[in-house]
């Protein structure tokens, strides 16, 4: 079973992601693929460097927050990264699927929809947060001021477009315990549905 798991920024996904890794999932993380494995491709360098300019370069290497000050705020910049990286990913996940296959997989993915990867899917999971307690998870987490915070929320998708997608919801507005709870359940409920 391939399990898609998605949700904004500050909502807790990775904490969920680790929750089902915990209990047997193969955690296919996409942000890894994309830090790891695409941003390292020279290839891939070379066309954010022509799109966005030499300075997002630091002796031959991506430098993540020059990047993120052309592309945070700014949904068509955003855009243009997405396409230009989106193949690179899309093959990496599709090498990874194939070599789990066997597996549970819970494919995260902050882009799921966006990337039609939900398609490769049996099942969404979305997991979404109160605006506000997301904004001080994200200034706590990445040690940004709140405007930062804001700014990153507002160019991301807000719950009901998560919600009207996905088969599985987690609203993640209490504390670390609860969280873990209702995930440990929610896993209880989706491989009884998906045997």
């Amino acid at each position: 079973m391939i399990l898609g798991l998605t949700g904004f920024s500050g909502a807790g996904k990775s904490t969920v992601a680790q929750i089902f890794k915990e209990q047997g999932f193969y955690h296919l993380d996409c942000d890894s693929i994309v830090h790891e494995r695409v941003y390292r491709n020279p290839t891939v360098l070379n066309a954010l460097a022509n799109e966005f300019g030499d300075e997002i370069l630091d002796h031959g290497a991506l430098n993540r927050a020059v990047l993120r000050k052309y592309t945070m705020g700014n949904p068509e910049a955003l855009d243009h990264l997405n396409r230009l990286v989106m193949p690179f990913i899309l093959s990496a996940i599709n090498t990874d699927l194939a070599a789990h296959k066997d597996q549970h997989i819970i494919l995260d993915a902050p882009l799921l929809f966006e990337s039609k990867l939900d398609q490769k899917c049996d099942c969404v999971l979305s997991v979404v947060a109160d605006p506000k307690a997301a904004a001080q998870r994200i200034i706590r987490r990445d040690h940004l001021q709140p405007t930062d915070a804001e700014k990153r929320l507002s160019s991301q998708h807000p719950s009901e477009y998560y919600i009207e997608k996905s088969d599985y919801i987690l609203q993640n507005n209490g504390d670390l315990n609860t969280l873990h709870q209702e995930t440990i359940r929610l896993i209880k409920t989706i491989l009884g549905e998906h045997q």
